[in-house]
């Protein structure tokens, strides 16, 4: 397989999910307006679009493409690195042992490429961009703690203090 990153072609074996796939394109989208999040659930769009001014400043969207015509959006995420979305009480109480870590937000793949091994490949890429920074983010959902964990993730034992809402944060560290 072979994906392309911000126009440079990386081949690679590496990936999960179906390798019949030839192309991938890993890139940066520029400038997304508000509508390009239309396709996100209603109360991601409701959280992040009134905050979305703000956090653009700072906040960089990448997409992963299906072909080469950069029509096919299959999965895209949001890297937070300086100014954070509202946080929860508990994102609030880690941040500080955090700080030197990016903020992953909004990760979607869309539904006709889900469970094909989209958002798997999507954080390999990002892995591959950002070969040396660390990244975290928290999940509400227990169950997906499996799919971040085989995507290179691990469970954050930092402090906890108070209740954590049932939500479980991970780490991704990567500076060797």
């Amino acid at each position: 397989m072979i994906l392309v990153i911000d126009g440079r072609r990386i081949r690679t074996n590496s990936f999960h999910g179906d390798y019949s796939r030839d192309f991938m394109h890993f890139q940066k989208i520029i400038t997304p307006t508000a509508q390009f999040f239309d396709f996100l659930p209603i109360d991601w769009q409701n959280e992040l679009l009134s905050q979305w001014n703000e956090l653009s400043e700072t906040a960089e969207v990448y997409g992963l493409y299906k072909d080469d015509s950069l029509n096919n959006l299959t999965t895209m995420g949001i890297i937070f690195k300086t100014q954070l979305p509202r946080l929860t009480p508990f994102e609030m109480t880690i941040q500080n042992a955090l700080s030197s870590y990016l903020y992953i937000g909004y990760v979607y793949t869309m539904p006709e490429f889900r469970g094909k091994g989209y958002a798997s490949l999507w954080f390999d890429a990002l892995k591959l961009h950002f070969p040396k920074v660390n990244f975290w983010l928290t999940i509400e959902e227990p169950e997906l703690a499996e799919f971040y964990i085989k995507n290179d993730f691990k469970l954050f034992n930092g402090p906890r203090f108070g209740d954590t809402g049932g939500e479980i944060c991970l780490i991704l560290k990567q500076d060797g």
